[in-house]
């Protein structure tokens, strides 16, 4: 008995490893800043300082100390960006998410993490991560930075 109920759990939790989503990015740990979150959902939460309506979706803000408790009120999210208030190498930033660069421009550094299930195809290469250094403030994206920067 004992053996079918660790075996049991033992395909539970391999199944689980196989089937799970990745989990989300730990980028509110690198530095202090602002996290957006775009969805259709709506929800309201006094971590969130501020939110715009769109008219197909929403825009919410909240300091990366709050991003965690915010993101778990969504069931769907379909970006997320942070601006954080200081510079943040690029390489930490790749380094943290285990991401590999895919390719740079005008625009920043486009790179894929596996840890993120949303992504855009672009030259038949997976994306789903922007970094933008621009005026000592670094910008991150996620498919890719949604809104200026």
């Amino acid at each position: 008995m004992k053996f079918c109920i660790f075996l049991a759990a033992s395909v539970c939790l391999v199944f689980w490893g196989i089937v799970a989503p990745p989990s989300s990015a730990p980028l509110e740990s690198v530095a202090h800043g602002t996290h957006y979150f775009y969805s259709t959902d709506f929800v309201e939460s006094p971590y969130i300082t501020n939110t715009t309506d769109l008219g197909f979706s929403y825009i919410y803000e909240t300091h990366t100390s709050n991003a965690k408790k915010v993101r778990s009120l969504f069931n769907r999210i379909d970006g997320e960006s942070i601006v954080f208030d200081s510079p943040v190498p690029t390489k930490k930033i790749l380094d943290t998410l285990g991401a590999r660069v895919v390719t740079t421009s005008g625009f920043g550094v486009f790179a894929y993490t596996p840890k993120k299930s949303h992504y855009i195809v672009e030259n038949g290469r997976k994306i789903n991560l922007q970094i933008v250094q621009r005026d000592n403030i670094t910008h991150i994206g996620w498919p890719v930075i949604l809104g200026s920067y």
